[in-house]
């Protein structure tokens, strides 16, 4: 069971650098897997849509863009959650943990459709009885949605960090340590950092970078001992 949930919480924090160990157990970073593509996937679209010159036609590339990667982000999504979908925690308290996220990559393949058919459909070009203003303003409402998502999936980071936490207490009675090692949680750091980088820090954070800022927050700051260290 143990092993289940730090597998989970590993896969949070997937990069390049840690790829071989995923080929060895690919479980550990399914989660992290899709956080730090979401991040990688929203920083490609954001210097995609810098990139365009404006002028006469510069809405076209616009559109384009918007086709290109919301079916980039559509593929990844499906993977993700068909991945989630081989999983199963054996805990009964988090038994919700891969129906909800399941839930919210669902919902946002959705927002994504939306999107894609939407800027298809403009690109496309004047037809009989299609609102194209209408489309145009429903584009700004499906990127708020999506936001929302991306909330919903950083509010239950907490949960995901609890399942690393050790149901041994100390001499106190506290649960003051971590299932993994140092060099594990060591390695989660490392990236963490590599994935994200000065994002981590930046004063506005989308709810993405929130996620990961939190999981760092409690690997590094909340005081808890790793479980290679004394338990006292």
């Amino acid at each position: 069971m143990r092993l289940i949930l730090v597998t989970l919480f590993a896969a949070l924090t997937l990069s390049s650098q840690c790829y071989a160990e995923a080929v060895e157990d690919t479980s550990r970073y399914d989660f992290v897997r899709e956080l730090v593509e979401t991040h990688q996937e929203e920083e490609r679209a954001n210097l995609e849509l810098a990139a365009i010159s404006k002028g006469a036609d510069s809405w076209q590339e616009v559109m384009m863009s918007i086709i290109r990667n919301g079916t980039r982000t559509r593929m990844k999504l499906n993977a993700t959650i068909g991945r989630l979908q081989r999983k199963r925690l054996t805990d009964k308290k988090f038994d919700m943990l891969i129906p909800y996220l399941t839930k919210m990559y669902t919902r946002k393949i959705e927002l994504y459709d939306e999107m894609v058919q939407a800027a298809q459909t403009i690109l496309a070009g004047p037809k009989p009885g299609v609102d194209y203003g209408k489309l145009a303003g429903h584009m700004p409402e499906i990127t708020a949605q999506v936001e929302f998502v991306d909330e919903s999936i950083f509010k239950i980071v907490p949960m995901v960090v609890i399942l690393i936490v050790s149901d041994k207490p100390d001499s106190e009675n506290h649960l003051s340590h971590f299932s993994i090692t140092h060099k594990q949680a060591q390695d989660l750091l490392s990236t963490l950092q590599t994935g994200f980088g000065q994002s981590l820090d930046a004063k506005e954070q989308n709810w993405t970078t929130s996620s990961a800022s939190v999981m760092r927050t409690y690997l590094r700051d909340k005081g808890f001992k790793y479980s290679d260290a004394p338990w006292k």
